[in-house]
């Protein structure tokens, strides 16, 4: 959990600098009271799950990726097409973020302007890093080469696979319009991979007394604020924090996209954080009013109002 002296003091300011998540309609007289909230957005790619949620003024946008186009019934390249532009349809203007299937650079950059002539809200998904443990004598900065690529071709994009702030600085410095660390995998990784003898994240940042291998050099992945200085399922908003921080510093636009959570807790952990967007599956976000104590409140005003059908 992130302490009150850890949170960015310049959140709002970089909130209120970015453009209108709820945007009040011309004519209308009820400003909307959250312009500048953070965007939530459904983790899906099932039209029967994302159209309750929009409707509901739940989400302002959508991610999705081709497991969730495939559980959502596409079978071929062909049907995935026609699931994705009828999201990107229905949810315009609100942003959808689609996923190519390409691993080589130019096929990569060709896809993804196939995909962008969905829609102007379509965003091009990009992995910021990786491609070198696909294929050897690939460069290890090509997830930033496509970015670059994108931008300039006035395509949005969204670098995805990020988990450090180093990922992010970059993929912003080539013209990344959304950044996507993942929260969950972050701690996953460390749960399965610390040396118990060390402190707790020590996978991810191995601390002074680590040995490095004759001829080889050590592995800092992380710094130590988001790898070691508090408990493993915290790190991912530790991270997001960092980052945060980081923009703030250098007046970066670039938004964040939380990605990668495990339950509603972790929903209002990014939004102490700072983070510009939280993109969430859906059978958490149908969950989101619930609470104990609601239902029994509940439960009491009603049986109390009883008393007036005498």
């Amino acid at each position: 959990m992130l302490r009150p002296w850890e949170i960015s003091p310049g959140i709002r300011k970089r909130r209120t600098g970015l453009p209108e998540t709820n945007p009040t309609p011309k004519g209308k007289k009820l400003r909307h009271p959250a312009p500048h909230a953070a965007g939530i957005f459904g983790d899906s790619a099932d039209m029967r799950e994302i159209r309750p949620l929009k409707e509901a003024g739940i989400i302002n946008g959508v991610t999705t990726n081709p497991t969730l186009l495939k559980r959502a019934g596409a079978d071929s390249r062909k049907a995935a097409g026609r699931i994705m532009r009828e999201i990107a349809e229905f949810m315009a203007p609100d942003p959808v973020f689609l996923e190519t299937t390409e691993t080589e650079r130019s096929k990569m950059i060709a896809e993804a302007a196939q995909l962008a002539a969905f829609g102007d809200n379509v965003v091009i998904k990009v992995p910021v890093g990786g491609y070198r443990s696909l294929q050897e004598g690939l460069s290890g900065f090509t997830g930033i080469e496509i970015i670059h690529e994108l931008w300039n071709r006035d395509i949005k994009t969204l670098a995805t696979l990020v988990f450090n702030s180093s990922q992010a600085f970059w993929a912003a410095n080539a013209g990344a319009t959304y950044i996507c660390p993942f929260l969950g995998r972050l701690a996953d990784h460390m749960y399965k991979h610390d040396h118990p003898e060390r402190t707790p994240g020590n996978s991810l940042y191995f601390m002074v007394d680590h040995k490095v291998p004759a001829g080889g050099t050590d592995r800092v992945e992380n710094t130590p604020y988001v790898a070691v200085d508090g408990e493993r399922k915290d790190a991912g908003v530790r991270l997001i924090n960092e980052i945060v921080t980081i923009y703030n510093n250098y007046g970066i636009e670039t938004e964040i996209l939380a990605a990668s959570l495990r339950n509603a807790v972790q929903v209002m952990e990014c939004l102490v954080a700072g983070a510009d967007i939280i993109t969430v599956p859906a059978n958490i976000l149908m969950g989101v009013a619930d609470h104990s104590l609601s239902d029994a409140g509940m439960e009491a005003f009603i049986a109390d109002t009883k008393v007036f059908d005498k």
